[in-house]
């Protein structure tokens, strides 16, 4: 995706009835049986490893034509097409109070997490792609299943987590426009259906109908080909309520292109150290959100509407990438997941930075180490 824009927010047991240890094992030898395959069949060239596939986005045209500037800088980390992933958090707790304990239901809970994992499937690609116009599609699949050894079993928020994962279908569109070979326009919107459901559901109508939406706009200067800054604001659901957020973009390599910079601050930043072109380390965070449409799964009648789980995260890590063959690549990430938001609301509301406004259901989610490994198809 270009200037380093990603989907937000979120993990596939498509069938609830599939044992999730026996799911975990089954994701895992799906990775790592091509990431084998992809190891034994890499040829070993000097050459080959040296190249540098960021170079290819910065071709010019020749002659007179107007010049344009391009939407990358020399060194950054590659840009995935396709990302098959699977993100696993160790054990933590879960306690929440209803702060006003009006309702016997909701007043309460608690529960010992061991594992909290899913699935991340990413696909990003280009529509239009010239020196005028680069206009990328892209789709997502994240879910998380938490696998509980204790809970509350009659607190209505606990019991939902309990048994139905947190997944988020999303579709997003990226539109990055040179004015001239200095300045440019960048734009991002997406749309999420997030919620208690997974992929093959048959209630999925009605979390689409909730769609939550992101709309990310910039003006930006590409003052170099190894650096490029933009500013803008963000409709955005990452700190978990629907709030705007002012957003700075700067990506920049400095000139002995071993360290670079890539950020989207404060969404997210990465300190980028490249041994070369296929071997990259990166240390930063990233803060992960959205808002999840809590639907009543049970049988019999419910008096609760569709709630709001307001979720959003922040992940300090670190971060190694490795082409493993051509276009193929190896990312293995590790960090520690601080939650810093995971409360209710009974609406979609709006919530500046620093709302007094309480909620209806507030969560203390503890703390936990993390880990992601995926396997990439990165774009030249």
């Amino acid at each position: 995706m270009c200037a380093k824009i990603s989907v937000l927010s979120k993990p596939i047991y498509c069938n609830s009835q599939i044992d999730p240890p026996f799911m975990k094992k089954y994701v895992l030898i799906l990775l790592l049986s091509p990431l084998a395959l992809c190891v034994h069949a890499q040829v070993d060239s000097t050459a080959t490893d040296e190249e540098d596939f960021s170079q290819y986005a910065n071709l010019e045209l020749s002659g007179g034509a107007k010049r344009y500037c391009t939407s990358k800088v020399l060194g950054m980390s590659p840009n995935k097409l396709i990302s098959l992933g699977y993100d696993y958090q160790t054990a933590h707790t879960l306690d929440n109070t209803n702060p006003n304990e009006t309702d016997p239901k909701l007043s309460t809970g608690n529960a010992r997490i061991t594992a909290a994992h899913g699935v991340r499937v990413a696909a990003n690609f280009p529509l239009l792609s010239n020196t005028k116009w680069l206009i990328n599609l892209g789709g997502n699949y994240w879910q998380t299943q938490y696998d509980m050894s204790s809970h509350t079993k009659d607190n209505y928020f606990v019991h939902q987590l309990h048994h139905h994962p947190l997944s988020t279908l999303g579709l997003n569109l990226t539109v990055f426009k040179p004015l001239d070979d200095k300045h440019f326009i960048l734009a991002f919107v997406s749309a999420d259906a997030n919620g208690n459901f997974v992929l093959l559901d048959n209630q999925l109508g009605n979390y689409i109908e909730r769609s939550k939406y992101t709309v990310v706009g910039f003006y930006g200067w590409k003052r170099s080909d190894l650096s490029m800054i933009a500013v803008g604001a963000s409709r955005t659901y990452r700190p978990g309520a629907l709030g705007i957020i002012p957003l700075i973009l700067f990506n920049h390599t400095f000139e002995n292109r071993k360290w670079g910079i890539e950020s989207l601050f404060p969404a997210r930043l990465n300190v980028r150290r490249s041994f070369n072109p296929r071997n990259l380390l990166m240390f930063g965070y990233e803060l992960e959100g959205n808002s999840y449409s809590i639907i009543n799964r049970t049988t019999g009648a419910s008096p609760y509407g569709p709630l709001e789980l307001r979720r959003s995260e922040l992940r300090p890590r670190i971060t190694y990438e490795k082409s493993i063959s051509g276009f193929i690549w190896l990312s293995v990430q590790a960090g520690y997941r601080i939650a810093y938001n995971f409360n209710i609301d009974d609406k979609d509301y709006f919530r500046l930075i620093g709302s007094d406004r309480p909620y209806y259901m507030e969560n203390t989610l503890g703390g936990a180490f993390y880990f992601n490994v995926s396997l990439n198809l990165v774009s030249p």
